[in-house]
C-alpha cells in the first residue's frame, strides 16, 4: 500500500518575480516602444516553475496600487524606499493579464500587500490539508514556515523549511519578526 502524495499550493510572489526580472534582463520594449522586459522574465519564470514543480495548485499574489492598511497606521511606512523606475510601475500593472494569460490563478486585496494575502492563503492551504511553498525571497515570508509551509528562494536555489531556517538565521521562523 502506497501512501498518496500530499497536494501542494504554490503561492507567486509576483512583485518579487517581477522587481528580479526587471533587473536581470535589459530593457525590452515591444513594437510600440513599451517596456516588456519584467513581463517577459515574470513569464518565463512562471513557466518554469509549472514545468519544474508541477504544482495542483498555484495562486499568483499581487500587490494592488494604492496605500495598504500599514500605511494608514503608520505614516512613514516605506517612506525611505527608492521610487520604482517607470518602466517597471508600467510593467506591474500588466502582471495580472500575463499570469491569467497562463491560464493561472490571480489574487490581490485593495489595502493588503501580496505577502499578507500570501500569508491568508498559505493558512487557508494547511487548514485544508494542503502543503504550502511560498515562491518570493522576501525574508518577512520566513515567519510563516512551519511544518507544511515552505519558502522556496528561485533566485538563491533554497527550500527552506523550519529546520533550514534556523539552521541560516539561528532562530526559529516565529522569532524571523524580533531578528529583522
Amino acid at each position: 500500500m502506497t501512501a498518496e502524495k500530499t497536494q501542494r499550493l504554490y503561492l507567486v510572489d509576483a512583485h518579487a518575480y517581477l522587481h528580479r526580472a526587471y533587473h536581470a534582463l535589459p530593457p525590452l520594449r515591444n513594437s510600440k516602444g513599451e517596456p516588456v522586459g519584467a513581463l517577459y522574465g515574470f513569464a518565463r519564470m512562471l513557466m518554469l516553475l509549472l514545468k519544474r514543480e508541477k504544482p495542483e495548485f498555484l495562486a499568483v499574489c499581487l500587490d494592488m496600487p494604492g496605500p495598504t492598511f500599514r500605511h494608514e497606521r503608520f505614516a512613514q511606512y516605506k517612506a525611505t524606499r527608492k521610487a520604482t523606475d517607470e518602466d517597471l510601475k508600467v510593467q506591474l500593472g500588466r502582471a495580472r493579464g500575463v499570469a491569467e494569460a497562463l491560464g493561472l490563478k490571480c489574487i490581490g486585496a485593495q489595502g493588503f500587500e501580496a505577502d499578507d494575502v500570501m500569508a491568508t492563503l498559505a493558512r487557508q492551504g494547511v487548514e485544508k490539508g494542503l502543503d504550502v511553498v511560498l515562491v518570493t525571497g522576501d525574508k518577512d515570508a520566513l515567519q510563516l514556515v512551519s511544518g507544511r509551509v515552505k519558502v522556496l528562494n528561485e533566485a538563491k536555489g533554497e527550500v527552506l523549511d523550519a529546520d533550514k531556517v534556523a539552521e541560516k538565521f539561528k532562530v526559529r521562523p516565529e522569532q524571523i519578526v524580533d531578528y529583522l
